[in-house]
């Protein structure tokens, strides 16, 4: 019992001691390649993850979105990137949906080559993937009358059994 829980101290250091900063950063970097930039964000690191409220999403120094609150919990056997209530500018809500509440991305060592998506908003909800061999995103929307508000949306879906699909390769 004294080493399962020594072992369990030892990993709560090193959750604590990740550099979480770091991974937003390195997250932001990643966006930048495809011309999107998150600025004035406020960040507080807590024991256990990052918060960065307040940030303003800019598409081609233009105002695309802005972001309540992302969250970066890095636990090591599951990570999760958490983004809360998003709203998009008015030049873009015929593409994307006015607001939405949430998004979670999670990764865990289970299924190391896949990112699992959920998302909740005006549009209903969604859960799927992203296959990092692959390539390829597949996420399904539940077929829903606030979704149907979405016309631009909804001609990117096909009709599946399980729902509205929505799949890309990048």
């Amino acid at each position: 019992m004294k080493r399962f829980l020594y072992a369990l101290y030892i990993l709560l250091i090193v959750i604590m001691m990740i550099p979480k900063e770091k991974l937003y950063f390195t997250f932001e970097s990643i966006l930048s390649q495809h011309h999107l930039f998150i600025s004035n964000e406020e960040f507080t690191n807590r024991l256990l993850f990052l918060d960065a409220d307040n940030g303003n999403v800019l598409l081609d120094n233009q105002q695309f979105a802005s972001i309540e609150s992302i969250r970066i919990a890095p636990l090591l056997f599951i990570n999760q990137l958490s983004l809360s209530n998003i709203s998009f500018s008015p030049l873009y809500r015929k593409f994307f949906p006015g607001k939405i509440d949430s998004i979670i991305f999670s990764y865990s060592l289970l299924h190391p080559l896949r990112v699992s998506i959920y998302g909740e908003g005006d549009f209903g909800h969604c859960d799927g993937a992203f296959d990092l061999l692959d390539q390829k995103i597949h996420v399904v929307f539940e077929p829903t009358s606030q979704l149907r508000r979405y016309p631009l949306l909804v001609n990117k879906l096909h009709q599946a059994k399980e729902g509205l699909v929505y799949e890309s390769s990048f």
